[in-house]
């Protein structure tokens, strides 16, 4: 393993961070598993996901001392990430499409667009896992302190937003019985 520097060594080891990154790693764990039922996977996603938005609220930004927009890492595959958890995600069925305001803050949209848990999983899914392959395979100073950026950075205007989406979809198919529980 290579030498960190002190400066990261104490960012990940702030609570904010080690409890962000525990939620990360559970929820990309809970969409590689393909032993789950549809009902089990259902009940553990929404769970999953409020525990990784409420970690995501607390993680910290990071302000970028060792890396830069320019700085690029290698090793982390597309393509790959979304092989790895296309087995559930793919067999959710009709209940994972929904219907949103697009923006709700913004009055001159009125008109709802068609949202789908499996576009939220995935790139959720995806965005994460990338950040975390860089924290724990090239395990840098420049790679930790870039994921943890990108991190906050998607949950703020990315993946957070599919968070929140998806864990209302999910909200509305469990207790309004449109999914047996």
């Amino acid at each position: 393993m290579k030498k960190l520097s002190q400066e990261i060594i104490d960012l990940l080891n702030k609570t904010s961070t080690q409890n962000f990154l525990k939620a990360a790693r559970q929820f990309t764990e809970l969409l590689e598993n393909g032993e789950l039922t549809q009902k089990l996977f259902y009940t553990k996603s929404h769970k999953a996901l409020a525990n990784l938005y409420s970690t995501g609220l607390d993680l910290e930004s990071v302000d970028l001392k060792y890396s830069d927009s320019e700085t690029e890492f290698e090793g982390v595959d597309q393509e790959k990430l979304r092989e790895q958890n296309k087995k559930l995600i793919s067999n959710l069925g009709k209940e994972c499409f929904y219907w949103q305001v697009f923006d709700p803050t913004i009055e001159q949209e009125k008109e709802p667009t068609q949202g789908w848990i499996v576009d939220d999983f995935t790139d959720i899914y995806s965005d994460i896992k990338e950040e975390l392959y860089k924290i724990d395979e090239i395990a840098t100073d420049e790679s930790i302190e870039d994921a943890l950026w990108k991190l906050k950075f998607g949950f703020n205007h990315h993946w957070g937003n599919h968070c929140v989406d998806s864990m209302r979809a999910l909200h509305y198919l469990w207790y309004d019985g449109k999914v047996a529980m």
